[in-house]
């Protein structure tokens, strides 16, 4: 089931999430990929496996969404949904560029330090190397990258202030966030590393991270002054 998804099915999909289908069996579907993709990962997430967990029949994913590939695709943009509300909701007001940094990278925790964002990963990754995948699939991911990133924009721009002038330092600061709070979220999914208490080092190492990158961004900020 894992396929060339036709534009039939990729309208099949939007179809069924625009014309007052039954949002509570697509959210269960959606959970239910995600969590599938978590524990088992990408290709052993059978659209057997999800339906069992979704508590439905494959043909009423089939009928949501149209294939499996269709699927993975609403799980991007249900991902990319979530993350547009965390940007646009967010804020940046701290007075210093360490607390204002720090701040950043806590809004940034809410989608990329996540368990489902592991399950993003999967799917953009599988999907971008298949060679299968269709043209119209690859467009809307696309879509999807770019879904939040006029606010995302504006939260580097809160947060850097007139550091964020200087593009490789922007973008520099914004990998290095990403970074550590995926790489943060793959420590604390690794059974091994039972290290206690986790939360009280998270906090302190994002501080720590702000506290470290801040001397450039306020260096960049007075050289634009």
């Amino acid at each position: 089931m894992t396929g060339v998804t036709d534009s039939a099915a990729v309208r099949r999909g939007r179809r069924a999430a625009g014309d007052g289908a039954d949002q509570a069996t697509r959210r269960a579907v959606i959970d239910a990929a995600v969590a599938s993709i978590l524990e088992r990962g990408f290709y052993r997430a059978s659209s057997n496996e999800i339906a069992r967990r979704a508590n439905v029949s494959w043909g009423v994913i089939q009928h949501y969404f149209g294939t499996r590939e269709a699927l993975m695709l609403a799980v991007l943009q249900d991902g990319a949904s979530r993350f547009a509300d965390v940007v646009r909701e967010g804020s940046i007001d701290g007075e210093t560029a360490a607390e204002r940094l720090e701040q950043l990278l806590d809004i940034l925790a809410r989608h990329y330090g996540t368990p489902e964002y592991l399950a993003y990963i999967q799917v953009t990754l599988n999907l971008d190397h298949d060679p299968a995948t269709s043209a119209e699939v690859r467009t809307t991911m696309r879509e999807v990258a770019e879904r939040a990133t006029e606010q995302l924009r504006r939260l580097i721009r809160e947060a850097l202030g007139p550091a964020a002038g200087e593009p490789d330092l922007a973008t520099t600061t914004f990998l290095a966030l990403r970074g550590f709070v995926v790489s943060q979220q793959l420590l604390d999914t690794m059974a091994y590393d039972s290290t206690p208490p986790k939360t009280d080092r998270t906090a302190q190492q994002r501080r720590l991270l702000s506290r470290i990158l801040a001397p450039y961004i306020e260096q960049a900020a007075s050289s634009k002054g």
